[in-house]
Formats: structure tokens, sequence, C-alpha cells
């Protein structure tokens, strides 16, 4: 084996087990003990080389101070002009993660020597001081027997304590971690504590129990801002098998403020020690029999199934290939149709004894009805027969009316006098047609009007001897001589007080009295010594004072510096 295959002369690569943006974690083997080690290996080509570098030695000196069974163990830190990389224990187990994906029931049988060990984890590195902020699946390492180990402290900090906490210090510059764990006074840019971790861990919970996280968006804002307002569903909405003790254990490590989660993760390992995770305790031999129950028999998949174009074509491959099978699944449908016929017949055969003729109900007895008779109304003595009494439009003791055609109504034996309606004259139109044959065009001359009684000018008119009489025409039937001008000058109104003046020129009309004046209000004119109101100018108006604009509403920019943590 040459040096070239050889990182630093010293680890041979095995199998390459995860790769991030910035580094790759391998399997490999140390030559001069031949022990199975995790490398995690800087990638050299990228343009932050130098800021993974430290953030690498940074893990590296949180790893020596810890000392846990459930952590990962440290073993070597080296950066040289070829290779940056840490040692560590190599355990051998896929992240719960990748478990929760492949098998999530596998993972429920071991979630409670999970949580008690990811619990018991991260009180050592509490008491330590360190505060991991980056718990997760993905950091957490689980065998087949549930023994776990929690890896990949990049991201740890201390705790600000003392006189730092006092005048507001550990105020982050930039958020670090990952979006879908990630606490709300993170996303804040608050210094992290020891409740930032239980925030993280009740999500943990969460996935474990149900295969998602109770805060899911579209797009990496939105996520964030779920995480700062909205109340999480409780787990057992997406997994009725979880316990309401469990439902109000991960409720309380979700609550947005860091207060009112648990004092410290001990506290939730004892609460988590007294109460049970799932209402039916899942077991191996669960897994088993669900397993057994979900695969069935080959014929009572071929029975039950709802044929569709692919299953009818399945199953008629799988009839051909198996000659028996065929048989078999034949005779099995003849003896359901023939249990299907007796169960049917034998419903019927209880209908049929069950019924009982019933005799038809007795109509009830018809009562006679009873005609109600009212008496006439006596008719008025020498009343013709045959009529109705009381005719319309009659009185008693009226004589009745009616009679020969012609007759007057209320006149009996009277004929109505029959008088010819004269002919009206036409009045040709002025310029209408002459048509020969036809009479012309033209409107019906009105009958003269009734002559109306003269009355004496002082009786008809208040007025009279106040007007010259050249302007009053003459009760004769001819015509009045035609005005003189100076007449009309003179009397052409009638000034009445409060009234309007209407002309009162002549007409050639006989026997029309002197119009009179129409009453209508005149508007009267204001006092000439009454001063005109002093129109003020309104008042000015003060400009409205200029309101604060409102606090805009925090930007999260910083939203995209969050990176998803390998």
């Amino acid at each position: 084996m040459s040096d070239e295959e050889l990182i630093d002369g010293t680890y041979k690569l095995v199998m390459c087990i995860a790769t991030g943006g910035s580094s790759q974690v391998w399997e490999v083997i140390e030559q001069a003990s031949g022990r199975h080690l995790a490398m995690k290996l800087l990638k050299t080509d990228t343009p932050d080389f130098k800021e993974n570098k430290a953030s690498l030695k940074y893990e590296s000196e949180v790893l020596k101070t810890l000392d846990h069974p459930l952590i990962i163990k440290f073993e070597k830190f080296s950066s040289s002009r070829d290779n940056t990389y840490l040692t560590m224990e190599h355990f051998r187990a896929a992240n719960v993660k990748l478990q929760i994906k492949a098998n999530i029931s596998s993972v429920h049988v071991r979630a409670r020597r999970l949580f008690e060990g990811i619990c018991q984890a991260m009180s050592h590195v509490h008491s330590k001081g360190w505060i991991h902020r980056d718990v997760k699946p993905d950091n957490v390492l689980m065998n087949k027997v549930g023994e776990i180990r929690l890896v990949d402290f990049s991201l740890s900090s201390k705790e600000v304590t003392g006189f730092s906490k006092m005048i507001g210090g550990g105020r982050l510059k930039t958020i670090q971690g990952t979006r879908t764990y990630i606490a709300p006074e993170t996303i804040r840019k608050q210094a992290p504590t020891f409740q930032t971790d239980l925030y993280s861990l009740g999500i943990l919970f969460y996935e474990v129990l149900t295969g998602k996280t109770p805060f899911q968006a579209p797009t990496p804002e939105e996520l964030l801002r779920k995480h700062l307002s909205t109340p999480p569903p409780n787990a057992s909405e997406f997994n009725p098998n979880v316990t309401p003790e469990m439902d109000r254990l991960i409720a309380r490590l979700l609550k947005k403020k860091p207060a009112e989660r648990h004092a410290s993760i001990d506290e939730v390992l004892s609460e988590l020690k007294r109460i049970k995770i799932f209402k039916e305790d899942v077991t191996d031999e669960s897994l088993a029999q669900l397993a057994a129950d979900k695969e069935g028999s080959a014929m009572s998949q071929l029975t039950d199934i709802r044929l569709d174009s692919r299953a009818d074509a399945k199953l008629k491959e799988m009839l051909a290939a198996d000659p028996a099978l065929a048989r078999q699944y034949a005779q099995d449908l003849r003896d359901k149709k023939e249990k299907k016929q007796a169960v049917e017949d034998e419903r019927k055969a209880k209908i049929l004894k069950s019924a009982k003729p019933t005799a038809a109900p007795a109509a009830p007895p018809q009562q006679p009805q009873q005609m109600s008779f009212q008496p006439m109304p006596q008719m008025p003595p020498g009343y013709p027969p045959g009529y109705a009494p009381y005719p319309q439009m009659q009185m008693p003791g009226m004589p009745p009316m009616g009679g020969p055609q012609g007759a007057m109504p209320g006149y009996p034996n009277q004929p109505m006098p029959q008088q010819p309606m004269p002919p009206l004259p036409f009045q040709p139109l002025p310029g209408a047609p002459m048509i020969s044959g036809q009479p012309p065009l033209g409107m019906p001359q009105m009958a003269p009007a009734m002559p109306m009684p003269s009355m004496p000018v002082a009786a008809a008119n208040p007025l009279a001897g106040k007007v010259p009489t050249g302007a009053i025409p003459s009760n004769s039937g001819a015509a009045s001589p035609s005005p003189n001008p100076a007449m009309i000058a003179t009397a052409g109104t009638l000034p009445v007080a409060g009234r309007v003046s209407v002309p009162t020129t002549a007409t050639a009309t006989t026997n029309v009295a002197a119009p009179r004046s129409v009453a209508a209000p005149v508007a009267s004119a204001p006092p000439a010594n009454k001063p005109a109101p002093i129109k003020t100018p309104p008042a000015a108006v003060a400009p409205p004072k200029p309101t604060a604009a409102p606090a805009p509403v925090e930007e999260l920019e910083f939203m995209t510096e969050l990176p998803d943590i390998l």
C-alpha cells in the first residue's frame, strides 16, 4: 500500500458515509491500530475554506470537553497543506432522519430509548455549559437496539450569563441553524439559552412520532414566520396512537416564549419517564403481525382486490401460470355465490313468514247529510212571478224595472224617444287635397255653444267702470270693432294689488266676460335700508398634523442567511 492511498500516511479511506457542501464523512482505518474511525474531511476546493477550517477546529475544541457514552468521542484534529480533518468514534448506524423515511414503525419500537437517550446526552452537554443549537434527527445516530450517539457540535456555543447577560450581550449578529428546527428567539437574533435546544427537541419528538414536522411552508420565509406565530397541531392528529400526555409534553416544548418551556432538560427527562408515549405499545411482535396481516394469502388478495384494467391483466396471468390456483379460485367464486344466494333465500323466507294477512279496516258509517233550507224573501205585492226578488238598482215598493225593448229603465211600457243625430258638417283643412267621390279631409265643426244668459257688466266684472269700454267686448253676437291701439295701450293690463297682470285684449267670441287676472305670489324685494349681509370668509382650517408613519414591519431579510446544516 503506497502513501498516496493514505491520509497523512495514517488513515486509509474505506467508504464515504455522507457528503455535505463543505465536507465529507468517511469511514477510515487507522493503519497502526487497525481501528475503524469516522473522519470529517474538508473539501479544499470551496471558496470559504478558511471559515470551514475554523469551524471544524472549533467543533474539535467542543468535543474535547465532552465525555459521555451517548456523545460521539473525539479522536484527533489535523490541518496541513493537503488535508484538514477531524477523526471521531465510528458508530455503525444510520441517522434517525434516514430511518424515519425508510421505516418509521421500526423507529416507534425504539422511540422511548431514543427520546430518553437524547435527553441524557443533552443533559451532559448543558452541564458543561454548552448549547448544541442544532438538535435534529440528522444529528442523532441510532442502531437496531436503540443505542444512540449525538453528533455535530459545529454550532455549539456557551450560554451568556452574569454581567454580559445584564447588559444585553450575546445577541447574535448572524443566524445559524436549520430552518425546520430553529427556535423563535434565534430567528429574532436573541441570545440562545438551554430552552433553545428544548424547542428543537420538541420538533424532533414530533417528527419521530408522526413522520412529519409541525411547521411546513412553500418558502423559507413563510416557514420562519410560522415558527414565530403559528401554534403547532397535536401529534395525535397524525398518529392516533400518541397519548394526550405526550401531546402536552410536545406542546410545552414548542412554546414560542422560552420562559414557558421546561426549566431544564432534566425536567423533560423526568416527565418523559412518567408518561406513556403510545396508547398501544409498539413492539417487534406487533409489527410482524401487522406485516403478516398486510401481506395476507394469495387467494385473499385475488378475491378481495378491486379489479381494474391492470389488476385484471395481472389476475389472468396468475391464473394462467398456475392451473391449480385457477381451479381453486373458480371454486371459491362458486362457493361465495352459493353462500350469498343461501343468505338471500333465508332472508326472504323470514320476511314471508313474519308477514300475516290483515283484514282491511272497515269504512266508517256514512252520516246522512242534512240539507238546510232558507226561507225565500217575501215578494212585494204586484211583483211579476218568475223574477228574482229585488233586482239590481231597485228598492222595495218601486215599480219593476224593465219592459219591452226600447222602454226606458224604470218606466215600463213607455218607449225611449229615438231622436236622430244630425250630421256634423266637415270643415276642410287648408291645403288638403280634394279627391273626387270622397268627402274632403277636415275636422268636424263643433256645435254652437249654448247661449249663456247675459249678465250685467257690473255683476260680471267687479272692475267694470274702471276699464275703458273699448277694451271690453259687446254682448251682441257681432264681433266688436277693432279696438283703438291707444286704448289697448291704456287698457292692456289690469293692475291688481298682489296679482300678476294679464293682458285683456278683446276677442271675437260673443257673450264672454272679461278675463280676470291670475293670482300668483310676487317675490318681494328686500328693503332698501337693510344692509346686505356680509359674508365672512370661513375660518382658516389648520392643516392636519403629520401623523407618524407606522413602524415598518421587521423585514426578515436574514432568513436567507440560514444554511441547511448537514
